[in-house]
């Protein structure tokens, strides 16, 4: 299901389920002087049982949890957790909350108090990792590394704990608290706990981090993408696919180049991916995936290249975007974007490459892995790309 995106075909599906949503707050309205009298301790009952029957029949994937309101109150938080390409989900949910006094709903958990985070460590897995101290350290590709020193010298010499999955484990939720889940999923990079080091206490890692993404973000391009062109560098990549049924993302490439490789070697990571790490105008980073076994059409682009060519001709003087990269695989042929306005692009790219007879089974996808469910067809009839999400 495309909320971001949206397709007409999918409207009576898209029906079923805003319905399961107003569903589902209707019920939340009402039960909400139960949950008032349930925080309170004035009554007992099953709660996350009644939230697997009603919030979990929108998707099996929402998470949830409760506590105190910035403003006073409760909060309500409804996050996808890793599985990132349900944040428009999450999004749609939210924007259809009722207003209730003494509520507020958010999309992620919410940083705390380094003296909350320490209670929330220790709620979430039992391991108390007071007195820790932090270092961060910025990356190329945007992101913050985050190194954990022990508090006690006991817990510095023992080899052992440095190993400790339980451990790992809590620094990550600590992480998470100290510093937000927005934060944690968008900008932070490797975690990870060292026996010996300097560092800075938990109280302060939160403004340290923020230090770090603002130098980042300083660094950043002064104009977007397509004004760069000219002075552009490029690097090219040879790559070794395996063998799949179909490929997911861009899983058969086996030969690429990118103006951009910061960006392409995040794009191509593990880690989740966001466009805000690589520009500060907005730009949208994504790629065309085009179905080689079906061959181009008589009369329209010979290869690769001739599509690149002819999409920057048009998106650059529009000032929509540019091709930043591309690259060849087993099946499909890639073209990567940096687009200002992905649908005012869209209109553009569609013309371009249904005058060029692209093949029917060509896509336009993106690298941020919050719409790793999202995709835009250049052809009408055009069937679903297989995406990372259905090979989970």
């Amino acid at each position: 299901m495309r909320w971001k995106f949206p397709d007409p075909k999918e409207a009576a599906a898209r029906e079923q389920l805003l319905a399961r949503i107003d569903a589902w707050w209707q019920a939340f309205a009402a039960q909400t002087p139960r949950l008032n009298a349930l925080f309170l301790n004035q009554e007992q009952w099953d709660l996350p049982a009644w939230m697997r029957e009603h919030l979990e029949s929108i998707h099996p994937g929402l998470m949830w949890e409760y506590g105190a309101g910035l403003k006073g109150g409760h909060r309500l938080i409804i996050t996808p957790e890793s599985s990132h390409y349900l944040c428009p989900l999450v999004e749609v949910i939210l924007a259809r909350a009722p207003v209730l006094p003494g509520w507020e709903f958010y999309p992620w958990r919410l940083p705390e108090a380094a003296s909350m985070a320490l209670q929330v460590v220790q709620a979430r897995t039992g391991v108390d990792v007071s007195g820790y101290q932090a270092r961060a350290a910025a990356n190329e590709d945007g992101t913050v590394d985050i190194t954990y020193t022990p508090r006690s010298l006991l817990s510095r010499l023992n080899p052992f704990r440095q190993r400790d999955e339980a451990l790992n484990g809590a620094l990550i939720v600590a992480t998470e608290a100290l510093l937000g889940e927005e934060l944690l999923n968008t900008r932070i990079g490797a975690i990870s706990v060292e026996s010996r080091g300097d560092g800075v206490p938990l109280e302060a890692l939160a403004s340290e981090v923020r230090a770090r993404i603002l130098a980042l973000d300083e660094k950043l391009p002064s104009s977007p993408f397509h004004t760069q062109l000219d002075e552009a560098s490029w690097t090219l990549y040879e790559l070794k696919p395996t063998q799949h049924e179909d490929y997911p993302g861009r899983l058969d490439l086996f030969v690429a180049n990118t103006m951009a490789p910061a960006l392409w070697a995040s794009a191509h990571s593990v880690r989740p991916f966001s466009s805000r790490r690589f520009s500060r105008h907005g730009e949208t980073f994504c790629y065309l995936k085009l179905d080689g076994s079906e061959g181009l059409g008589e009369g329209g682009f010979k290869d690769r290249a001739e599509v690149e060519d002819a999409l920057n001709e048009a998106l650059v003087p529009a000032g929509l975007g540019c091709v930043i990269g591309g690259g060849t695989g087993v099946r499909y042929s890639y073209v990567d974007l940096a687009l200002m306005n992905v649908e005012r692009a869209m209109s553009v790219m569609r013309d371009v490459l249904q005058r060029g007879k692209v093949p029917r089974r060509t896509w336009l996808l993106f690298f941020d892995s919050a719409l790793g469910a999202e995709w835009l067809p250049i052809w009408e009839d055009a069937p679903p790309p297989f995406l990372p999400a259905d090979a989970d």
